[in-house]
């Protein structure tokens, strides 16, 4: 009897763990909360729960199947693209690798401390330029854009990277983030399911919010101080106020939303993958810029493409670059 007893709870407990998960895994069906847990998704280095809740269900089966087909169309790796592979993830999961990797790193962190307030000058000003180019932003993007590059480019200019001592740290934190990726061969990786890819894209999207941590860029401290606010809803369409911290800097921005099926999506987002899936995108320009970020540094969430040809990282909160599948093609409660 007591025997029966546990294995009835052992299967209450599981199917209650099932429906949470399912239930993590869907979009929430107010907009306040539905935006709000992208950036939850995000701090907490889930880029298979964004992938799911950044589109409705429909269209991620969709980008999944696309990530299947072209996985099957994938020829096998080469002998020399095989040991390359193996070569380069030596170099971080060899014996000794923070050490080796500090030495060659050290002689150019000297070198390139001097040069370092004029590059970031001339590149905040080539990116300012083009935000202010871009026919896709409106006035209030153009200047939450802005806001977040002033910030950013305080941030590079004094923040201290060619200190020996962070590199060190930062080293460290890379080399433990390729390890804990447990990948093993080209062959491996390119077999990858979806969501092992996705896996795979939040533990380096972790290591790298740790990496730039030790520099003063604390993107989990941004995600977290995210706030949201309804300004409007009319039907299946709303707008929310979010507003955030980037290095300290305040970034607000109006953000619409859509209802499908009774859940919440940004609409941007829903628009780029959809352009995406029905071919759009392909027929954009190149060098078309994605639409304004509306949370600190989702844009920063890695590559997943070492899996075969993924096709992307994963997407900022409000928006997606145009053509880029969860972890580019790759998002509640109720």
């Amino acid at each position: 009897m007591n025997r029966l007893k546990l294995l009835s709870a052992a299967a209450l407990s599981a199917l209650l763990l099932s429906a949470c998960n399912m239930d993590k895994n869907q979009a929430a069906k107010d907009p306040v909360t539905a935006a709000k847990d992208l950036s939850v998704a995000l701090h907490d280095n889930d880029i298979g729960r964004f992938s799911h809740i950044m589109v409705p269900p429909d269209d991620y089966a969709k980008l999944e199947a696309r990530f299947k087909d072209k996985q099957s169309k994938e020829p096998a790796p080469t002998a020399d693209a095989s040991k390359q592979f193996a070569d380069q993830l030596a170099k971080f999961t060899e014996k000794g690798a923070e050490d080796k990797l500090f030495a060659e790193i050290q002689p150019k962190l000297a070198q390139m401390g001097p040069q370092i307030p004029m590059g970031v000058a001339m590149m905040s000003g080539m990116l300012g330029q083009g935000i202010e180019q871009n026919p896709k932003y409106s006035p209030a993007e153009k200047e939450q854009a802005k806001a977040v590059l002033t910030a950013v480019t305080k941030w590079a200019t004094t923040a201290p990277l060619a200190d020996e001592a962070k590199a060190k740290q930062a080293i460290g934190i890379v080399v433990a983030t390729v390890r804990d990726l447990n990948l093993t061969t080209l062959d491996a990786a390119n077999k990858m399911s979806f969501a092992e890819v996705m896996g795979k894209a939040g533990t380096g999207f972790g290591g790298l919010k740790k990496a730039l941590a030790v520099y003063g860029f604390d993107i989990d401290q941004s995600l977290s101080s995210v706030k949201v606010d309804k300004k409007s809803e009319d039907g299946d369409n709303a707008v929310v106020t979010i507003s955030y911290t980037i290095l300290g800097a305040p970034v607000t921005a109006d953000v619409k939303m859509v209802r499908r099926d009774g859940r919440w999506y940004s609409a941007d987002l829903v628009k780029s993958v959809e352009d995406s899936l029905s071919g759009k995108a392909d027929d954009a320009a190149p060098a078309a810029a994605p639409e304004a970020p509306v949370a600190p540094d989702a844009a920063a969430a890695p590559d997943a493409s070492g899996a075969g040809d993924a096709n992307g990282q994963a997407p900022a909160v409000g928006s997606l670059p145009e053509d880029q599948s969860p972890a580019s093609d790759a998002g509640g409660n109720n």
